[in-house]
């Protein structure tokens, strides 16, 4: 089986790819060139990357692999949603020590 290329950066979305995009339940809208995730998939995204799924895995089955938004804007997402995920978890745990 023949391995698709990542999509190159910085590229815009076209007309037709912006069309694709906004059709998946991941996303709620997108433009040339930002996507605005949907909650409810970022808050799968997290899940599956604390299980320790590939987060080009997880955007692949939800129809935005990086043959459609490239691999540089999987890798960023991923990492920004860990970040939050670590920012919540000290948090609560800051939240529960004051309690």
């Amino acid at each position: 089986m023949k391995k698709m290329k990542a999509r190159p950066r910085n590229k815009p979305f076209d007309a037709k790819e912006r069309q694709y995009l906004c059709g998946l339940d991941a996303v709620d809208a997108c433009t040339e060139k930002p996507i605005t995730w949907n909650q409810a998939f970022i808050a799968y995204a997290i899940k599956e990357l604390v299980r320790g799924c590939a987060p080009s895995d997880i955007f692949r089955r939800a129809g935005c692999g990086p043959e459609v938004i490239g691999s540089k804007r999987i890798e960023r997402c991923a990492a920004r949603w860990r970040k939050k995920l670590e920012k919540q978890q000290e948090q609560e745990k800051h939240d529960e020590q004051e309690s």
